[in-house]
């Protein structure tokens, strides 16, 4: 039997990635995760509260060497992106993989 883990529903498919980088956020303790295409950015999780300067500030410090930065190449069907964290690894860029390919397909 499949359990449904979700503590939110979406759908809509980039807000149902958004709640998953959310939850994955939780679950490794990162600062924030984002998802890129071609160096854009096209979701992003952050603190809650003012998001956008939160994220900001994470991502200065970050590219100051004053956080870690985690970046994991993925593939989503036959886009390239990057999957990134600050302060923490995700637990498995393979599964945040394979969870976003499943939400974009269908």
């Amino acid at each position: 039997m499949i359990v449904d883990r979700r503590s939110r529903r979406a759908f809509a498919p980039l807000l149902a990635v958004e709640y998953l980088l959310d939850a994955e956020r939780e679950r490794s303790g990162a600062s924030a995760v984002g998802l890129f295409s071609h160096g854009e950015p096209w979701v992003m999780s952050a603190p809650s509260g003012g998001e956008r300067n939160a994220l900001t500030g994470l991502v200065r410090d970050a590219a100051r060497g004053e956080r870690d930065l985690y970046v994991h190449p993925i593939r989503v069907g036959q886009r390239q992106m990057v999957l990134a964290s600050i302060d923490a690894r995700v637990r498995s860029s393979r599964r945040v993989e394979a969870s976003i390919a499943r939400i974009l397909a269908g």
